[in-house]
C-alpha cells in the first residue's frame, strides 16, 4: 500500500464531491427554469434530463463519500495492524527492517516507536547476557530485582519510598501434578503476559523463581499501591488457556509493603511484604494483605479487598 499523507485524500473526496454538488446544483436550476414555463403535469425532455443528471450528480456524492470511508477504513486499519506488529515483536525481542504505513501522518509516530522498541530490545538483550532475565517469563529476575531496590532505597529520602507487592499463584502445584510440568511452564508464561499487560510502564515487574512474582511500585505511597494491587485483581484474566487446551481458573495471593524511613536494608520492605503473603495465605488464599512497616512486626497486616 502506497504511503499518502490524510490531507490528499480528503482534498482529492472534497473536490469531487464539489464537482458532484456544483453539477447538481447547476442541472437542479436548469430544472426549475425548464419546468417553470412548462403546463402542470407534464414534463419535457430537457427537464427529464437535468433531473437525471441532478441524480447521477447526487449518487456521485454519495459514492465519493462511500469511497472515501473505503479507503481511510483500510488505510486505518493497514496501519494499526502494522503498529500491533511491531508491538508484538518488540515483545518477542525481534524488530523487522521495515513496517509498511498507508498514511503518511502515522510514518513519523511509527519511527519514532520503532526507534523506541528497538532500544528495549537491545536493552532487553543486554540484560539477558546479563544473566538479569528469567529465561522462562522473560521478566526481571531475583538478581535484577533486588538491584532494582536497592536504587530506589538510596532514592528513597529524596525522591520518596517505593511499594512492593509479592504475588503467588494458587494451586500451580495442582497444575504440575494433573497436567504436567509443560502446563506449568505455559501457566508461568501465560500469567507473565497477563501482568505486563496490566502494569504501568514505571512499575518494575520480576519472577522471584517457581510461582512467586514480584512488582515494585516506584516513589508510589502505599495508599496508591493499595489501589493498583485492587485494581489488578480486577484487570487480570479470570481463566488461562494452558497447553492442550487446559483451562485454568486463575486465582492469586499477594503481600503488599512499602518502606520506611525506620527501614536499615533494602530488602526490608522484601520481609514485610512476604510477612502479608504468608498472613494471605493462612486467610484463604486469593486474597491480598497489607503489612504496615508503621506498626509492630507482630501485629497481624490489614486486608485488602479479594
Amino acid at each position: 500500500m502506497k504511503t499518502q499523507p490524510l490531507s490528499r485524500v480528503f482534498l482529492n473526496a472534497g473536490f469531487l464531491a464539489g464537482v458532484c454538488l456544483a453539477l447538481a446544483g447547476v442541472c437542479g436550476f436548469l430544472f426549475v427554469r425548464e419546468l417553470a414555463p412548462a403546463p402542470r403535469g407534464s414534463l419535457g425532455f430537457a427537464a427529464l434530463l437535468y433531473l437525471a443528471l441532478m441524480a447521477i450528480a447526487a449518487f456521485g456524492v454519495l459514492a465519493v463519500l462511500l469511497r472515501l470511508h473505503r479507503v481511510v477504513g483500510a488505510a486505518l486499519r493497514h496501519d494499526v495492524r502494522s503498529l500491533t506488529r511491531m508491538f508484538r515483536d518488540v515483545r518477542e525481542g525481534e524488530l523487522r527492517e521495515s513496517y509498511p504505513i498507508a498514511l503518511r501522518e502515522f510514518a513519523d509516530a511509527l519511527t519514532y516507536l520503532r526507534a523506541s522498541g528497538r532500544k528495549l530490545v537491545l536493552e532487553k538483550k543486554r540484560l539477558k547476557n546479563l544473566g538479569l532475565i528469567d529465561h522462562l517469563s522473560q521478566l526481571s529476575n531475583r538478581r535484577h530485582l533486588e538491584r532494582r531496590l536497592g536504587q530506589l532505597f538510596e532514592a528513597r529520602k529524596s525522591k520518596g519510598g517505593s511499594a512492593v507487592l509479592l504475588i503467588d499463584v494458587d494451586h500451580f502445584k495442582s497444575v504440575n501434578d494433573q497436567h504436567g510440568h509443560d502446563c506449568g511452564d505455559a501457566l508461568i508464561v501465560q500469567f507473565s503476559k497477563a501482568l505486563r499487560g496490566c502494569v504501568r510502564h514505571s512499575d518494575f515487574l520480576a519472577r522471584l523463581g517457581g510461582d512467586e512474582f514480584c512488582i515494585i511500585y516506584p516513589y508510589t505511597a502505599v495508599e496508591r499501591a493499595d489501589k493498583y494491587a485492587q485494581r489488578l485483581r480486577q484487570q487480570l484474566p479470570r481463566e488461562l488457556t494452558l497447553m492442550n487446551g487446559v483451562v485454568h481458573r486463575l486465582l492469586w495471593t499477594g503481600g503488599l509493603s512499602a518502606m520506611t524511613d525506620a527501614d536499615t536494608r533494602f530488602d526490608d520492605v522484601l520481609w514485610r511484604a512476604d510477612k502479608a503473603l504468608i498472613h494471605a495465605k493462612e486467610a484463604g488464599r486469593n486474597n491480598t494483605k497489607l503489612f504496615d512497616g508503621s506498626r509492630d512486626v507482630e501485629q497481624a497486616p490489614r486486608r485488602l479487598a479479594s
